[in-house]
This record gives C-alpha cells, structure tokens and sequence, in this order.
C-alpha cells in the first residue's frame, strides 16, 4: 500500500489561510493593481483625505478586511463612532468570533499638554508590547494633529521617528489623515521631507467631482516602486466599496459605478411638488428650499429640486445654486423646477452652477425623466467666485425708449460688455424706413415698455436694442414695441445677434452721424415712465420650450423683491401684427 502525505488538519488550512490573507494585504479599492495598493511590512504609507465618502470607504473597508488579520485599527473618533463605521462596512466588534482574535480596535485621545508625536509612538510602542500581533498592522485615522505641521525640523524629526519605530519593529503603519497644508493648498507635494523615509505617499483628490487616487510614490510588498499615478474612482452601487477605474474598465465601459454613494438621492423643496399627487417613494422632500440647501450642502453628487415661483426672489435662487455649487462640486445635479413663473434669465443660472431648468407646467413624469437624464453628469462650466458680479452683468439699464443715437451707441456697448460674462443674448435690429414715412412717424409707433430696451433715429433708419433677447426672438419682440403693421414702416430689417455684429453695427451708426448728425426727437418723443405696470413688460428670453410667453416674470431691476401678483401688472391683450417682411440679413 502506497505511502500518502499527510493531509493538512482544518486548524492548519485556517492558519495558513489567514497567513496568505495577511501577507496580501492592501487598501480596499477593488481594481487598483497591487503596485498601488499593497502594504509592505515594517514600512509606513501615508493616505491624506479630508473627511468624505470615500475617505471613508477607503479607510473603513480597510479596516474591516484587515481584522480578519491580526492588525490594531486606531482613531480619534470616539468608540461609538468607530463601531458604527465598522458596521457600516459589516463587522460588528461587540460580537463573538467577528474579528481575529489578537486584533485590536482602540479610541485615541490626545491630551493638548502633551507633544502629539510623543503621545502616538508612546500609544503605538504600548500596543505592539501589550498585544499587538508581531509584525502585524496599524491603521491609524485622524492622527493629523499628533504632527508639528508648521516646524519643518520638527516635521523631518517625527516622519523619521514613525519610519525608525516601524523598520525595528516590523510593524506596518496606514497613515490615513488630512494635514493642514493639505487642507488649505490641495497639494500634498510640500511634505516631501516628512515623507521621504516612507514606503508610500498618496492622496484622495476631490477634483471636477470625481474622486481620484493620486500616487506620489508607492513601494509594495515586492519592493517595486511606482510613481506619479491618478486613478480615477468610483462607488460600487451594491455596497459602496471603492473601484478603480482602469483604462481597460473606461474603454469596455464595464465597472462604470457611481460618482459618490449618494449619486441615488433625489432632495426636492416642498414646493416644487405641492402640486403634484404622486411622486417617487425614494424622494426626499424638504419644507422649502432654504432647508433643502442646508441638507444638500453635505451631499456630493445626489440631484436637487429647487422651486422656483411668483414669491421667490430670483437674487435669493441664483445665491443658493452659486452656493451649492461651490460647495458641493461639479457632481451634484441642480435643478430649478419652475412654478407659476418661467426664470427670465436661464443662462444666468446655468453660469451660477445650475445643470437645468424645468419649465412650468412639466408634467411630474417629464420631471422624472429629466431626473434620470442628468444622473453620472459632471458640471462642465466655470462657475464664478461671486453671484454678485453673475448678477450685475444681467441688470439691465434703467434708461428706456428713446435716446439719441450718440447715447445709444454708448448704453447699448455698456449693456453688451455688461452682459458677456453670462453670455445673455441681445439683439440690435436697423429697420430701414418705408421711403414716405419720417423718422419721428416710426418713433411714436414704438412703444418701449421693458426696462433696458431703446430705441433711435438716424438718416433713414430706425434702431432698435431689445437687451437679453435672442435674436430669433426679435420679430415677437417687435410686434409687441409697435402699434402700427411692421410692412407700413418698414422695407426690411438687419438683425445682429453677437457681440461682434452688434459692434461692426454701432461703429457704422457712429461714421454716419459723425458725417450728418441727425436731429434729436427727445422733446418730441412721449418718455417711458419707470412706475407705469407696462414698464415691466417681460423679456423675450432665450429660445425654450417656455420662451416669449411669461407674462408675469420677475425683473432683475428690482433685486429681492417679488414680482407682482399674477393679473396686477397685466395689459389689455393686443392683436399680433405679423411682420410680412422678408429677412434680409442676420448678424
């Protein structure tokens, strides 16, 4: 009978089992190829994050595989707190056989009369002689504050002190904090003094809303050494874990995951649904916008429902989505849900960090679709520092009606420049007079009623300026401003609808009445009056499923303050007088 080895007992499999486990361990980020992951022994790794999803994630998950090892896991969070961090992540430490018996799971406190350093390696050298396993690993969390970050001797003193204890004791260290000039440059660079006796330096970056695992350097378990590699990450949508996405995953579109664990949450204001009688179950629903802003501003990609109606201040809306923007980042979806008035300004509330408006009247299950559209989005545009300056570009002159065309020339660059930085569309229209109609005839045919909009005279022409109008809007605009059928007083019309045309425009009316000055109808043209309802006549926006039909819209001379009532600011409806006249050239 043949002599068979002996087979391995099941203690001896679970030893040698845990055995492998320990010497493969890494950072939890599936995906991330083990030169950028793996931890060697008796070296130190540093990992700066500020406090996020993903930092906890990284850390937590970590954690919650290594204690299946002999490892110490170590964070200034109270105890409470680093329980339910592990649960999150499936451990439950106050249970029976959870964790390997020789790991550790301890608060650290540090007392503010004692050096910081000397307090951790004191914690650290206390655990590996009580009853850390030989060999086995520290992860430590928060421990920023144990570092003299503004004394740079002291700095190179304490990284050599934490490299020096862990190459004699065999010991692994995860540094996994966020330092102060982390926190206030976003560059990690500065320390490479602190750092240069460690194994690995790398940091989570928060960047155009997607975190990224940038490596410094990186030494693993086989001692290669990797360097100046960015990885982009994502959420896995079952658990939450962090993926690596690898160019082979970008290029298959396989393990696309989420931006962040919230990218599935949906916050909308109260009033943005009042209306409605059904909505999605998983919908959070806040009273009004200002609650909604407060809690979104600690989400990082969910998508947010801001109402928008008669008794809002269109100020107070373009600060809460400037504000959310900024402070979120470019994954959170903004969305404004119009109610029983349409935003005049679109543009200026895309440039403040807005991803959409809803028009009024959408029914609930467009807004849905319109939810499920904007989801994995990133905020492309550059968002300014301060909504103010947003704001000022898109309030328009008080000047109205007519002025003479020396003045005009001047109010309608000023508006132009004023109104570039948000890109509002303008449009200035020459009308060339019917050969028996006089200038003056054609001026009190034009009646002006919104604010910012002019008007002049010079040879045979008459100029229109219709501020924060586009320029396939400019016929509706027209009709609106004349009393009078267009083909009576007019053969034609040039539209110039860019900055560019609108100034090759001005410079021409500016050579003409160098050359003839015409004569100035001032006293002879009825003026607008700024109190009059008609003054607030509503802007002929951008083209858009709602465009040229709000008849209640708030004006932007008029910041903080609501519109009127809908009705109180209304005129007697005019029968549309359709412009026969061909287009003859655009700009």
């Amino acid at each position: 009978m043949a002599n068979l080895p002996p087979q391995p007992s099941e203690s001896t499999d679970r030893a040698a089992s845990r055995a492998r486990l320990r010497l493969n361990q890494s950072l939890a980020i599936e995906g991330l190829p083990s030169s950028l992951s793996a931890l060697a022994t008796g070296c130190v790794y540093a990992v700066y994050a500020s406090r996020s999803p993903a930092r906890d994630a990284l850390y937590w998950k970590t954690a919650a595989n290594a204690l299946l090892t002999p490892v110490t896991v170590l964070s200034t969070r109270s105890a409470a707190d680093i329980t339910y961090a592990l649960r999150q992540q499936g451990v439950d430490i106050d249970q029976a056989g959870a964790v390997h018996p020789r790991s550790n799971v301890c608060s650290l406190r540090l007392s503010p009369n004692r050096d910081g350093c000397d307090v951790l390696m004191e914690a650290l050298q206390s655990l590996s002689e009580q009853c850390a396993a030989p060999a086995s690993q520290f992860l430590l969390e928060g421990v920023a504050a144990c570092f003299a970050w503004h004394d740079r001797a002291a700095l190179i003193r304490q990284g050599a002190a934490l490299a020096g204890w862990c190459a004699q004791t065999r010991h692994t260290v995860l540094l996994v904090m966020l330092p102060p000039l982390v926190e206030e440059s976003g560059d990690f660079r500065p320390l490479t003094d602190f750092q240069i006796q460690f194994a690995g330096a790398a940091q989570l970056v928060h960047e155009q809303g997607e975190f990224r695992w940038e490596v410094a350097f990186w030494r693993d378990n086989y001692g290669a050494l990797s360097a100046s590699e960015s990885i982009p990450l994502r959420f896995s949508a079952t658990d939450h874990r962090l993926v690596a996405m690898m160019d082979g995953d970008r290029e298959n579109g396989e393990g696309i995951g989420m931006l962040a664990p919230d990218e599935s949450v949906v916050m909308v204001s109260h009033d943005a649904v009042a209306h409605e009688r059904a909505m999605p179950k998983s919908w959070q629903v806040l009273a009004d916008n200002e609650a909604l802003v407060m809690a979104a501003s600690r989400t990082v990609a969910a998508t947010v429902i801001l109402h928008y109606g008669i008794n809002e201040s269109l100020a107070t809306l373009a600060k809460q989505v400037n504000f959310l923007r900024r402070q979120c980042g470019k994954a959170l979806k903004i969305l404004i849900r119009e109610d029983n008035v349409s935003i005049r300004y679109e543009l200026l509330m895309l440039t403040l960090g807005a991803n959409a408006i809803l028009p009024r009247n959408m029914p609930m299950a467009q807004v849905e679709i319109a939810v499920d559209g904007v989801q994995g989005q990133l905020f492309s545009r550059p968002v300014p520092d301060d909504y103010r300056s947003a704001l000022s570009a898109a309030m328009r002159d008080t000047t109205t009606g007519y002025v003479p065309p020396r003045r005009f020339i001047e109010l309608v660059r000023e508006a132009v420049e004023r109104s570039r930085p948000i890109r509002l569309p303008n449009v200035l229209l020459r009308l060339p007079l019917e050969h028996d109609v006089a200038g003056i005839d054609a001026l009190k045919a034009c009646h002006i009623r919104r604010a910012g909009d002019l008007c002049t005279a010079s040879g045979d022409s008459l100029y229109l300026f219709f501020f924060a109008c586009h320029v396939d809007n400019a016929s509706k605009a027209m009709e609106r401003v004349f009393d009078i059928p267009l083909s009576d007083l007019f053969r034609g019309e040039l539209r110039s609808g860019d900055r560019d045309t609108i100034f090759a425009a001005l410079d021409e009316l500016d050579d003409e009445i160098a050359e003839l000055p015409p004569p100035d109808y001032t006293g002879l043209i009825e003026p607008v009056d700024p109190m009059a309802p008609e003054a607030a006549e509503p802007a002929i926006d951008a083209p858009g499923p709602h465009a040229a039909d709000d008849d209640t819209a708030e004006d932007l001379s008029i910041l903080g303050k609501p519109a009127a009532p809908p009705g109180e600011a209304a005129r007697a409806p005019r029968t549309a007088h359709p412009a026969s006249l061909p287009l003859k050239a655009r700009g």
